[in-house]
């Protein structure tokens, strides 16, 4: 499975990018491979499903007519609930289950990355104004 030039996908962070099957079916993959099946054809077949009711879903909206290239823009919200939605109808709701804990452990350590606050800048490291404020004379501990 190859990128969709059809279908951008909007990050949490705001950022836009080709949608990859690849991607998706993997995390499919990891999901179904929890509750102890290991098919990788199943996570493939399952994320094309996804993707082709996902487009059909915005022809119908559009009116009947195939919106252009560029203005299909999914959510990752939305490619979750569709993925959840599909697991859920093929008799695989352990896997839905899992699939939304594995997507809020990510949610989870993405907020945990975001608190961290960058260290202070040091305004006396290499020798200047900071010097005699410095304990460490103007240098890095280990720094000769």
């Amino acid at each position: 499975m190859k990128r969709r030039k059809e279908h951008l996908v909007e990050k949490r962070d705001g950022r836009r990018e080709f949608l990859r099957a690849t991607k998706l079916a993997r995390s499919i993959h990891l999901a179904l491979f929890e509750i102890g099946v290991d098919e990788d054809w199943r996570a493939i077949e399952l994320a094309t499903v996804v993707l082709e009711g996902l487009r059909s879903r915005r022809v119908h909206a559009g009116g009947g007519e195939k919106p252009p290239a560029a203005s299909v823009v999914l959510s990752t919200a939305e490619i979750a609930d569709a993925v959840q939605h599909a697991l859920v109808v093929t008799g695989q709701p352990a896997a839905a289950v899992c699939y939304g804990a594995v997507q809020a452990e990510r949610s989870r350590r993405r907020g945990a990355v975001a608190t961290l606050a960058p260290p202070a800048p040091h305004a006396g490291a290499r020798g200047g104004a900071g010097r005699d404020s410095d304990p460490l004379g103007g240098r890095w501990a280990g720094e000769g």
